[in-house]
This record gives structure tokens, C-alpha cells and sequence, in this order.
């Protein structure tokens, strides 16, 4: 059978995504968040998806945006201290093409969702689960980001219906190891620590090594954050459509 009609016309061009994420030694970590740039692009068809670093390993966003295409920038940093207000938005700044910029994926819902899952998965939710829970963050030495940690950790425990706090691995005060060493001083038996943070690596080994009774794994490919990730891709991506 043959058909007069004419060929499909291609639709429009889907801007990029970019993922711009800390950067890690550690091989794990390199790996879980490659895992959150598989899961990403598996729900974008059509997208193109590149990850790019702000410290320790490369490529970063400039060498990404110096080709002008069209891209929507997601910052995977779960507070907004330097490396969002400097690295990325200064690399959005500098790039020769339409960039859109989307929120960093920390002031978001879907994060404390995903940390319940990890804190359940952990065993730290039920009948037997934690009575306290630690937020454990990186740290910041910025004053809004410390802010924003413990704005989240005060989530956690209304969600959670425990007490909770925010604790840091650097940087900042409380640490993680005073956190829980305050929880216990105040009679609490089983002392949990949410890992806030998206990949293992440094921090995550040092939460681990804090004393809490049991430590969520980091987020990482959480269906939670990947779904966060496509979300803020959607809804910053109009614009840039041609």
C-alpha cells in the first residue's frame, strides 16, 4: 500500500539537560550519580543529558555550555551555599547560549520523601525504628545554607513524628557526632542518622563512622530524585524550546 501523504515534520528541538553535581574520588560515588543521569535520561527520551562538576574531577558546566546549544541547568547540591551561588551560576552567567537555570534539588518535597525511603530502607521507621533522627548535611559555612538544612530537618521530624536536627559533617555546628551524642543526653535509645547527601564518598563515610544506632544510605538514584530532577527539567525547559 502506498500513500500520497506527506513526510512527518520533525518536532521541536528539546533543549539539554545539565546536571552539575560536586564531584568525588570516590568510584562509588562516581558511579551512583552516573546511575542518576541513567535513570534521568531514560525518562526524557529525546534529551540529551550530560553531567558536569564543580570541583574535583571534570568536565565542568563551562567546558559543557561553550558550545551555546540550548540548555536547562539543574544544580544537584542539596543546599544552596557556594558552589550553587558561584560555580554554577557564575558558569550560567558566563555561557554564550540560552541557559535556563532551574532550582538547586535541596529545597525541594520530593527530598524528604526520599529521605524516608532510605531512613525505612535502613530500618529507622516503624514500631522498632529510631526515637531521634540526625539530618546529617556536609555543612556550609554559609548561613543560609545552614538555614535551609535545618528548615529540612524540622520537616523530617513532623513527618517522622520524632525529634530531629540537623548535624554536619563540616563546616558548621552542631556536628554529626554532637547531634547524637545530645540526642542520648536527653534519653533517647535509638539515635538515627538521614543521610543528606546524594553519593558516598568522604562525607558519607564520616556520617557513617558518627555513633548513630543506624545510618540511611546517601539518596542517590532514589525514584524520588530522579523524578525531582525530570520535574525541574520540565518545568524550566519551556523557554528554551525552538
Amino acid at each position: 500500500m502506498t500513500t500520497n501523504a506527506p513526510p512527518a515534520e520533525p518536532g521541536p528541538e528539546k533543549p539539554r539537560l545539565l546536571l552539575v553535581a560536586h564531584g568525588t574520588r570516590s568510584s562509588t560515588g562516581r558511579r551512583e550519580l552516573g546511575r542518576v543521569l541513567v535513570e534521568t535520561r531514560k525518562k526524557l527520551d529525546g534529551v540529551d543529558c550530560r553531567l558536569a562538576w564543580v570541583d574535583v574531577q571534570a568536565p565542568g558546566p563551562d567546558r559543557i555550555l561553550a558550545d551555546a546549544a540550548p540548555t536547562v541547568v539543574v544544580p544537584a547540591f542539596l543546599a544552596r551555599g557556594f558552589h550553587v551561588t558561584e560555580d554554577v551560576e557564575g558558569a550560567c552567567r558566563r555561557a554564550p547560549g540560552p541557559v535556563a537555570l532551574a532550582p538547586h534539588v535541596g529545597a525541594e518535597p520530593e527530598i524528604v520523601r526520599a529521605l524516608v525511603q532510605r531512613l525505612a530502607e535502613a530500618g529507622a521507621v516503624g514500631a522498632f525504628g529510631a526515637d531521634a533522627v540526625v539530618l546529617g548535611a556536609a555543612g556550609s559555612r554559609d548561613e543560609s545554607s545552614q538555614a535551609e538544612t535545618r528548615a529540612l530537618a524540622a520537616s523530617l521530624g513532623r513527618l517522622l513524628r520524632v525529634p530531629a536536627t540537623a548535624g554536619f559533617a563540616s563546616a558548621a555546628s552542631p556536628t554529626v557526632t554532637e547531634a547524637i551524642a545530645g540526642f542520648r543526653e536527653q534519653g533517647h535509645r535509638r539515635v538515627a542518622v538521614a543521610t543528606h547527601l546524594l553519593a558516598p564518598g568522604f562525607f558519607a563515610d564520616r556520617l557513617a563512622a558518627a555513633g548513630a544506632d543506624v545510618t540511611s544510605p546517601p539518596l542517590g538514584a532514589n525514584p524520588e530524585i530522579v523524578d525531582l530532577i525530570v520535574r525541574l527539567y520540565l518545568e524550566n525547559s519551556a523557554g528554551l524550546i525552538r
